[in-house]
């Protein structure tokens, strides 16, 4: 193997790819990744067994050859190179790196012992727009269960449909405390109905891989997603990710969000979670709760919070109420990571009464995003 490329087309390659790396007792070699000349360039992959990563790293292709090194030791050297010319050849003694006036040899391990990674039969897939894909995961994935009791809550499940005549993504997250949902078009491909739960950790490294390549993503630029039976396949310019499908069925989440409501408030944002930064500091702990108290002939919403060792608070925020004056306790946490979710400068919050949950919306619902709490029943 004889290969050549730019510092910085290597370096951005290798951030892509290892981030899923780690240190592994019983398998060493999944903390490297392997280096394959193909296609005119460099790939790049790494698994975890769970997800793989591969790059394409353009430069000049000069001898074929495959040879995995520690993927970390690799990127940390690179990091340190002069921007410029980088040169890699694999030797007896293991994988000469050149540049400028440096030479370096890492000790790796042969390709024949990293581990397989599947050759895919994809179906057509979809296209859906690079810029979007990153918001709604960003908007949904935090909602998804950490615990593994449930591995079905512990996935972000999709679902393809054809809504109005249009083909639509949509995307949902639940711990069973709290849900998140995002709706997003499809620029390409006829879904039929079907779902798929695709673990969280793939999901944020999907939106990772699309923060690296800040300068691809513009208003045509397109992630492609392919399905297999039991896998998923995203790529995005050169990079290529596979992660498994957790297996199971998602619950009908729809069931428990509320068709009408007696309390329609709103409200600003960023004065909600200012608010609600203060009364968690007064919150019980373990509890975390604050308490959210809507007065319509008042035009008001109050949020509190009382703790018998630290104290209590509370905030009056003016804002348009219609329905009935209402109460609902929230975990503070949830709210808070559903407020950072949404952009509007306003949002709609909806309920039913103090035992239903409350609905989280952005004003005007441009982003066809839909956020739910659980209340703590006192």
């Amino acid at each position: 193997m004889r290969f050549a490329c730019t510092q910085e087309n290597l370096l951005q390659g290798l951030n892509t790819v290892g981030h899923i790396t780690g240190k592994n007792i019983n398998l060493p070699v999944l903390g490297n990744v392997l280096l394959k000349t193909e296609n005119g360039g460099l790939k790049l992959s790494t698994t975890n067994l769970e997800i793989a990563i591969n790059c394409l790293v353009r430069g000049k292709n000069e001898a074929e050859g495959e040879y995995s090194v520690p993927a970390k030791l690799l990127t940390d050297y690179i990091s340190l190179l002069p921007a410029g010319k980088v040169e890699l050849e694999l030797t007896e003694d293991g994988l000469e790196i050149r540049s400028n006036d440096k030479e370096t040899i890492l000790k790796g391990l042969p390709a024949s012992e990293f581990p397989l990674l599947p050759k895919l039969t994809k179906d057509e897939g979809y296209l859906m727009q690079a810029a979007d894909v990153k918001r709604a995961l960003g908007q949904v994935t935090f909602a998804a269960s950490v615990s593994e009791s449930r591995p079905e809550l512990s996935g972000v499940a999709c679902f393809f449909q054809i809504v109005e005549n249009h083909p639509e993504l949509t995307v949902v997250a639940t711990d069973s405390y709290r849900l998140a949902e995002r709706r997003l078009k499809l620029t390409k491909g006829q879904p039929r109905e079907s779902v798929a739960i695709v673990p969280a950790r793939s999901m944020l490294e999907i939106a990772r891989i699309i923060s690296g390549y800040k300068d691809e993503i513009s208003g045509t630029s397109d992630v492609g997603w392919s399905f297999t039976d039991n896998q998923l396949v995203v790529s995005f310019g050169n990079v290529e990710l596979v992660t498994r499908l957790i297996e199971g069925s998602f619950p009908p989440y729809k069931e428990i969000i509320p068709s009408a409501f007696k309390t329609e408030a709103l409200i600003s944002r960023s004065e909600v979670q200012k608010a609600v930064r203060a009364a968690s500091l007064f919150s019980r702990q373990g509890l975390f709760d604050v308490a959210f108290d809507f007065r319509p002939e008042e035009g008001s919403c109050i949020i509190s919070s009382a703790d018998q060792g630290t104290g209590k608070t509370k905030t009056v925020i003016k804002c348009k109420i219609e329905g009935v004056a209402n109460k609902i306790t929230l975990n503070f946490r949830y709210v808070t990571d559903g407020l950072a979710a949404i952009q509007s400068e306003n949002i709609k919050l909806t309920m039913i009464d103090e035992n239903n949950p409350v609905l989280i919306l952005p004003e005007g619902q441009t982003e066809n995003y839909r956020y739910l709490v659980m209340p703590i029943r006192q």
